[in-house]
């Protein structure tokens, strides 16, 4: 990433995703791509700015045209979803909460919302350069979690992937490789191209664009109903297919840590785990800024309890790029602690397998775990 690069590549990838351009009242549809009010509100999201402040930052980033791509179209279904449950919904009068008749409680409001499952898109942001690159490094080292479309769609992937110069979206679109999981992969399917639909948007101020779409998803505010036209058009592109990864990025790196580095970071350690001097058995990232092309300032080894108890903490404190690094001695004690109760929780687990043992052998438990010590219970 630099501050060259006029494009900002996001990847939408979740178990559900939902971009409503047209609900109404109780029945919330989805259309079948991401909304750009959607994508705008997820980077809003990680720069950490509030609904009633969306104005100002909005109009710095509603110029960039965007783009999205359908890697994986996925399906429509519905469910149902209750609101103002115990707090009741809001009157058109604002004088109060409204209330059922017959019983005189507060009342809750049914709605119908529809779900797009196992879909993947990959959305291209194009404009001024700096914008995109406060965008990116917000994406990296987000403020709030990102949602696609509603709270409970989380991304099962990461959304940023990468960012690049290019002419127009088009290029930046067909310049990524289609990637699938290894589940939506066709084994039969031995095609080296893949041939994808794209929406693209259409500059302001453009005439109508033959068999265009008007799309009413251009916010102006967040916090109630207020949203601009664009032009959108429905295009194909081919783009080579490329080996399965977890997430995309725009340049081209490779699917997994450098292998030479590992070895070659095992090789500095001696082998030996940098925090316990046990034998070392993985190899652990302290950044993955390089991912891909580890140097070996990147890599720590490390045993397989430091390792685990080094990821936990940094899944605990959601520590994102920047990782825990168990050969700084300011780290250690809290290293050192998460170890200790990784240890503990084996052996309360070991004592409980022990008890169920014990009990489907009818045996007295004591009995049995005089037995299981290696120095006959002494």
């Amino acid at each position: 990433m630099t501050a060259e690069h006029n494009t900002l590549f996001l990847r939408l990838t979740g178990p559900m995703q939902s971009w409503g351009t047209s609900s109404r009242f109780q029945l919330r549809r989805t259309d079948a791509y991401p909304s750009k009010s959607g994508v705008l509100g997820l980077l809003l999201c990680a720069k950490g700015i509030r609904r009633e402040l969306s104005e100002q930052a909005l109009s710095t980033l509603t110029p960039l045209l965007m783009g999205v791509r359908v890697d994986l179209g996925g399906t429509f279904d519905w469910d149902y979803h209750t609101a103002g449950a115990k707090t009741g919904i809001r009157r058109a009068d604002g004088k109060g909460p409204k209330v059922t008749e017959s019983t005189g409680k507060l009342e809750t409001l049914l709605s119908r919302r529809q779900y797009l499952y196992d879909a993947s898109f990959l959305v291209a942001l194009q404009g001024d350069k700096s914008i995109i690159l406060d965008c990116a490094h917000h994406l990296q080292d987000p403020i709030w979690p990102s949602f696609l479309g509603r709270k409970c769609c989380v991304p099962s992937e990461p959304v940023f992937a990468g960012t690049g110069s290019f002419q127009n979206l088009t290029e930046a679109l067909s310049s990524i490789h289609w990637r699938a999981r290894i589940d939506a992969i066709d084994r039969s399917d031995r095609a080296t191209t893949r041939t994808l639909d794209v929406y693209l948007e259409q500059p302001p101020g453009s005439s109508q664009p033959p068999d265009g779409r008007l799309v009413y998803d251009v916010p102006r505010v967040f916090g109630f109903w207020s949203h601009s036209p664009r032009w959108t058009v429905k295009i194909s592109v081919t783009v080579p297919v490329g080996r399965q990864i977890h997430y995309l990025l725009a340049s081209d790196r490779a699917s997994g840590p450098d292998r030479d580095a590992l070895c070659r970071r095992l090789a500095i350690d001696h082998h030996l785990c940098v925090f316990c001097k046990a034998p070392a058995e993985e190899v652990h990232h302290v950044t993955y800024e390089n991912y891909g092309h580890e140097s070996d300032a990147d890599l720590r080894s490390l045993c397989r309890i430091c390792h685990l108890a080094c990821s936990q903490l940094e899944y605990g404190h959601d520590m994102r790029r920047h990782r825990v690094d168990p050969s700084d001695p300011g780290q250690r004690q809290i290293v050192l602690s998460q170890i200790k109760r990784i240890l503990a929780e084996q052996r309360l687990g070991q004592r409980r397998e022990l008890l169920r043992t014990a009990r489907i052998a009818k045996s007295d438990f004591f009995d049995a775990a005089a037995g299981a010590a290696p120095d006959g219970g002494r």
